[in-house]
């Protein structure tokens, strides 16, 4: 009996840990990203589905993260070479207030979409665990690439120039 238990519990231990680990590491390279909707800080409504056709970078930022602060400046820099009819890159504000996205902007001078996940639902979908995260969808809408940190000009070019081929 005891022999039973111990294999019943080492069981429900291992599936217990499979899940938690597909948590862990946001979601798989060629799964569908999951949509979502949300607003812009002017109050537009926004899907990731609507960006379809195009390569998306997810940039998931808050204003309390360093890495974030002193990237702004050069992500709008390459956000206004690199934006065109391919590639959009939206910055998902991380469980906080309209205000902290308003001030980055302002500050910042960013153009790029800046959506709200005051209540984090969206962050939690793809497994936001540290900042900045970014995310690139491919035009059909499937994860391509997650990269955790901070990231440059050549890289997103990169990216960009990988996913619009396929």
């Amino acid at each position: 009996m005891n022999t039973t238990r111990l294999i019943s519990f080492l069981t429900l231990a291992a599936l217990l840990f499979t899940s938690c680990q597909n948590k862990r590491g946001g979601i798989p390279k060629g799964e569908a990203a999951p949509d979502f909707e949300t607003t812009d800080l002017q109050g537009n409504l926004h899907k990731l589905s609507d960006f379809k056709g195009k390569v998306v970078m997810l940039y998931f930022w808050a204003d309390w993260c360093p890495a974030c602060k002193k990237e702004f400046p050069e992500t709008q820099e390459y956000y206004r070479k690199l934006k065109s009819d391919d590639f959009e890159l939206i910055a998902i504000n991380v469980s906080q207030p309209r205000e902290a996205s308003e001030e980055f902007q302002r500050k910042y001078k960013a153009t790029f979409p800046m959506l709200l996940d005051t209540d984090g639902k969206i962050s939690k979908q793809y497994g936001i665990e540290e900042l900045p995260t970014n995310y690139f969808i491919d035009p059909e809408g499937k994860v391509a690439r997650r990269i955790v940190g901070w990231i440059g000009e050549p890289q997103v070019k990169v990216m960009i120039n990988q996913l619009s081929k396929k």
